[in-house]
């Protein structure tokens, strides 16, 4: 369903026939990006509903946004973060993890960069506490399967499978993204 200028300028004045036609074109997909992030889908439609709740509140912002999509999306995430952190779920600070970006990268790939280990992370920290701590003892440690398995008292399988689960997940989520947008 297309998404005309005009429809913008009438949902920025107020008119409710315009913010249903947006509400019907990105309320599914404001959802599944909060239940991918959220793992939890009464908890992702509340968030959807904020989401289109901030919407209504900023619309007169609207003739001056470039792209929906986005401006859409930077909602949506802004307000799963809030969502979390109101949650008390574990929170990765970024500032120290410089890992993703080089200094060569341009300040919106750094911030890119930065986006994605923060979705890669809240990812991880809704994982169960056995397969997240698995996942941060390979990946951000550095640890083999059979070290971990070892250090957990699992077998080195069971490690496996706890990994596969892991980057299953995180891979869903980035497919979910990229279908979002």
């Amino acid at each position: 369903m297309e998404l005309r200028r005009t429809t913008l300028e009438k949902l920025a004045l107020g008119d409710h026939e315009a913010f249903h036609l947006v509400f019907k074109i990105f309320y599914a997909k404001v959802l599944r990006f909060a239940s991918g992030m959220l793992k939890n889908h009464a908890d992702a439609e509340d968030v959807a509903q904020i989401v289109f709740f901030k919407l209504w509140l900023k619309r007169e912002k609207l003739t001056a946004i470039k792209n929906l999509d986005t401006y859409i999306y930077t909602i949506a995430k802004n307000t799963v973060l809030n969502y979390i952190t109101s949650r008390k779920y574990t929170y990765v600070d970024l500032s120290e993890n410089h890992a993703l970006s080089s200094p060569k990268d341009s300040p919106i790939e750094q911030i890119e960069a930065q986006d994605l280990k923060l979705l890669i992370d809240m990812t991880v920290s809704n994982m169960p506490p056995q397969r997240q701590k698995i996942y941060r003892l390979s990946r951000e440690q550095g640890l083999t399967n059979e070290e971990i398995a070892n250090q957990m008292g699992v077998k080195k399988k069971t490690v496996e499978n706890h990994l596969n689960l892991a980057l299953r997940d995180i891979r869903n989520i980035l497919k979910l993204l990229i279908l979002l947008f």
